[in-house]
């Protein structure tokens, strides 16, 4: 009996000693806040920063959309390998945090102290690289901005499924909040006039309509193209009048 209690004692104790270094993962020591040259460390209250591992990974209530394109940070935790362990940024525009999971609202405990340490070192700068509707590469690119500042709209119905749709993938100048996944991938849907992305619903205006059409880039070009026209036809207008009075200045005036 006595070797039994005393061993039920060891198993305790072992596991004891060992809890704390189970429920530590997640718990983070540091956050440094990363712009094209160089970090600033956060300075908040080490409970703040601790509780943050958990609450990016566990607290689905602080999920929101993945904000426009605005400037971002990069964001390193100390030691290395603790949650969040893949890329996260920091956009202090919107007020989130981005990761793999999705974007959260920055805790309110990190707030202040996060933006103080973003403000003391350069931003990275969202560029669109590339833009693949369907098949069709696009030039106007930068143009497609726009598709990432789309009011959030609600599930539609199923029958959404059945519609015809276009398939967008945007590209960027490395990885970025809107492009953790290597690009940013969405479905139009015209009828609906909805805009899909990352498993979330947007509205889309006519200009998101003209652009995915390749409307825009057209009326563009025709606007151009009837100035020129409307700038020819002044120019040529003008030259008869000179031409004409020049004539009429060379007649002789008639005698009787």
């Amino acid at each position: 009996m006595k070797r039994i209690v005393t061993t039920t004692g060891l198993i305790v104790a072992a596991a004891l000693a060992t809890a704390p270094s189970a429920s530590a993962k997640g718990y983070i020591s540091g956050i440094k806040v990363c712009g094209q040259s160089a970090c600033a460390s956060v300075q908040a209250p080490r409970a703040a920063i601790g509780r943050f591992g958990v609450q990016s990974v566990m607290d689905e209530t602080r999920k929101v959309a993945t904000p426009p394109l605005l400037a971002y940070y990069r964001v390193r935790f100390v030691p290395r390998g603790e949650l969040p362990d893949g890329d996260t940024f920091y956009i202090p525009g919107a007020n989130v945090i981005c990761m793999d999971s999705g974007c959260i609202a920055v805790p309110h405990g990190l707030v202040a102290a996060m933006s103080a340490a973003a403000a003391s070192v350069d931003s990275f700068t969202p560029r669109v690289s590339s833009v693949t509707v369907g098949e069709r590469g696009r030039a106007d690119r930068a143009a497609f901005a726009i598709l990432f500042n789309q009011r959030p709209a609600a599930a539609p119905s199923d029958a959404v499924w059945a519609t015809s749709h276009s398939a967008i993938s945007v590209e960027f100048d490395g990885v970025t909040p809107w492009s953790l996944g290597g690009a940013s991938w969405m479905a139009y849907y015209p009828k609906y006039h909805l805009l899909s992305r990352n498993g979330r619903w947007f509205h889309a205006g006519e200009d998101v309509d003209r652009l995915v059409r390749g409307q825009a880039a057209t009326a563009q070009a025709a606007a151009a193209t009837e100035h020129g026209w409307t700038i020819a036809a002044a120019v040529a207008v003008a030259l008869a009048a000179a031409v004409g009075g020049g004539v009429r200045r060379l007649r002789r005036p008639r005698t009787g």
